[in-house]
């Protein structure tokens, strides 16, 4: 265990300097030192080519003293790439400037933040027990902030799915009900199915924890749920944003 970051060995999340505060300082680092090419790298191949993203992440990480990126530049695209998508959808449906700041804080501050920081909480906790860890690897750590960036390379195919290619479907999706019901369906159990498989991906890529193939269940899930929900379930039409539209 000799190439483990060293930080993840008595790693104490709850002293001065936590791990919440070390998040938000990436925000403040100097444009000059950020990048976006590597973040935009980063991207493609978390969609098309995830065993290889993650790969790289791997090896990179090794030379650092910490799981968890110090580079903002992929949570900065994110945000980007999340007040475009409400910008678009409100614009196509005529929404004012207050209904856009509302489908934009639904987007960013709720699907993203909200629902990223639950996620790392829940992995923070659960992972950092010794059930999940190798015995010889007891003091390792997971950081939250590495169980963030995880959620944040998860939550990239949700935003392909259902902020972008959702968007480019929806004359298909409201053509017809069952045409709707189908692509609707197809759409949100593979977002969420492939979430949590790059969520497993994540954290497999840490090697002292161990018993994680539970991640995948949710994937398993809604596989089996999906030929369920085409019988009446359109889960496009309770949660796609053109609702409020």
């Amino acid at each position: 265990m000799s190439d483990l970051p060293r930080t993840n060995y008595g790693f104490k999340p709850n002293r001065s300097g936590g791990v919440v505060p070390v998040v938000i300082k990436r925000l403040f680092k100097s444009p000059t030192n950020l990048d976006f090419e590597t973040a935009s790298w980063e991207m493609f191949n978390l969609v098309f080519k995830p065993r290889t993203a993650f790969k790289s992440f791997y090896y990179k990480l090794q030379t650092k003293e910490s799981w968890a990126r110090d580079d903002p530049s992929f949570f900065i695209l994110q945000i980007g790439l999340l007040t475009l998508s409400s910008m678009v959808w409100s614009i196509v449906y005529g929404h004012s400037f207050g209904q856009f700041l509302k489908m934009m804080i639904n987007m960013i501050i709720i699907d993203f933040f909200a629902f990223g920081a639950f996620m790392a909480t829940f992995f923070w906790i659960l992972l950092n027990r010794s059930f999940f860890k190798f015995r010889s690897a007891s003091s390792a750590r997971v950081e939250w902030a590495y169980c963030f960036d995880v959620h944040c390379n998860a939550f990239l195919i949700i935003w392909c799915l259902l902020y972008f290619l959702q968007f480019l479907l929806l004359p298909i999706i409201k053509l017809h009900a069952w045409i709707g019901l189908f692509f609707g369906n197809v759409l949100y159990c593979t977002a969420l199915g492939y979430y949590f498989i790059l969520t497993f991906y994540g954290y497999s890529q840490l090697p002292f924890l161990k018993n994680i193939n539970f991640i995948l269940l949710p994937s398993l899930v809604t596989a089996l749920l999906l030929p369920l929900t085409l019988f009446g379930i359109n889960l496009a039409d309770k949660f796609s944003f053109y609702n409020g539209a």
